[in-house]
């Protein structure tokens, strides 16, 4: 499954149209902040539908950049989801951390135990909230309705499963890899490649987890 999902961007023919493609969306988004990413959102939702409705025998090619209409609506769709699923993590993080635990001296004894459990506390917590959401994403991708992304028996059947919690993990490790090396990539423009490649694998590996999932629960 790993090689199958890091030669997943660059299957077909031609073989980097899509990898080119996207991370020229990456590149534009420097002077056109939202259009394009809301693009890359709908491949990524492409990507996902695809390959979490594929065969586990089978390796399908990546998904076309072509009709654009449907594609922008896709992406519309998957950020709508990403936000309603990050809203309370992020809330909770900025008041937990930036609220109460602001004024704690984490150096000190009592002070520092209650900021390391105040602060573990609310990590997990909000990475309870946030481990659904590949799941939800893939549901909301191959559903095409927002619907989807509180479907329980969706959403459980693929976050009770080993197999997606290996990809998540590994789409979570890829992309803080690829977030560190961004930055000074990016001063030869590789960065933007890099990124929308590991966006790309990561939703492969979530996508086909998903779907996996699903059949054994028969969803």
């Amino acid at each position: 499954m790993i090689r199958s999902v890091l030669t997943y961007p660059i299957r077909g023919s031609p073989r980097f149209d899509a990898l080119v493609v996207g991370g020229a969306l990456h590149l534009l988004a420097v002077w056109i902040p939202v259009l394009p990413f809301v693009a890359v959102a709908g491949y990524l939702s492409q990507v996902l539908a695809t390959t979490a409705a594929a065969d586990p025998r089978d390796d399908p090619d990546p998904p076309d950049w072509r009709p654009i209409g449907p594609l922008l609506v896709d992406g519309f769709r998957l950020l709508a989801t990403c936000v309603g699923y990050l809203a309370v993590p992020v809330v909770l993080l900025v008041v937990t951390l930036g609220g109460p635990l602001e004024g704690v001296d984490p150096t000190g004894t009592t002070d520092g135990i209650f900021f390391i459990v105040g602060s573990t506390v609310s990590t997990l917590l909000a990475f309870a909230i946030c481990y659904p959401l590949p799941a939800a994403l893939v549901a909301v991708a191959r559903e095409r309705s927002l619907r989807a992304a509180v479907n329980a028996s969706h959403i459980g059947a693929a976050t009770q499963d080993a197999g997606y919690l290996v990809a998540t993990l590994l789409a979570a490790g890829g992309g803080g890899l690829a977030a560190a090396a961004y930055g000074p990539l990016n001063a030869v423009a590789i960065g933007f490649f890099l990124g929308f490649y590991v966006e790309v694998v990561a939703a492969a590996a979530v996508g086909r987890a998903t779907g996996r999932a699903w059949r054994r629960r028969s969803v």
